[in-house]
């Protein structure tokens, strides 16, 4: 009865019979030091991308869809992904969630948000907010200049040492001198080509 039950929870899934995958339980084969110091394994587990789903429901407090999970791990292994999905798929919550992990793992990380208009880029940061007042681990591990802060020009949004910043692109010339690891276009395809190649694509020459 049990195994019915399991069966019809999961049948949403579309894994068909899920008895015969082989699953590996990194928690298990852990070396003397890994038990020693758990904090560090739990660390390395998190910073890899096969993860995410683990990651994000510890620092976010936040359940992600398995989809949610693939689309992140593209994110996270591809240099230049294009994330194109329907109206109401989560696009922007998700870029919001993806910006979020990257600050918090990866130290002094710099991600810029831009948009053809700042309400564009601005939603973004919104989702960032929300995503920080409801997740308790993550602000708990932060200094006290770390969180949300809203300026007339930008909002910026750090994590310890790490920030994300959400700016409006205009024509370029107001934020021209910006610098970042990672940048997120929304509606990539309301920004002029112009634009995007002289002034957005030169935030990304820094070294990682």
């Amino acid at each position: 009865m049990n195994d019915i039950i399991k069966s019809a929870n999961n049948a949403w899934l579309g894994l068909d019979d899920t008895e015969g995958l082989n699953l590996q339980n990194p928690l298990i084969h852990r070396t003397h030091d890994e038990i020693k110091r758990p904090e560090l394994h739990i660390i390395r587990m998190m910073r890899d991308p096969k993860y995410l789903g683990f990651t994000a429901k510890t620092l976010l407090n936040i359940e992600l869809l398995p989809v949610q999970i693939a689309i992140l791990r593209e994110f996270w292994d591809r240099p230049f992904p294009m994330f194109v999905a329907s109206r109401g798929f989560g696009k922007s919550w998700l870029m919001a969630v993806y910006a979020m992990i990257k600050c918090a793992l990866i130290p002094e990380t710099k991600v810029v948000i831009v948009g053809a208009a700042f309400r564009q880029s601005k939603i973004i940061f919104e989702y960032m907010e929300t995503l920080w007042r409801n997740a308790p681990i993550l602000r708990s591990i932060c200094d006290s200049s770390s969180g949300p802060r809203r300026d007339v020009d930008r909002c910026t949004m750090r994590i310890n040492d790490s920030w994300a910043i959400a700016v409006p692109l205009g024509d370029g010339q107001k934020i021209r001198g910006l610098r970042a690891h990672t940048i997120i276009a929304d509606e990539f395809g309301s920004i002029p080509p112009d634009i995007y190649e002289t002034v957005v694509a030169g935030f990304a020459a820094v070294s990682a």
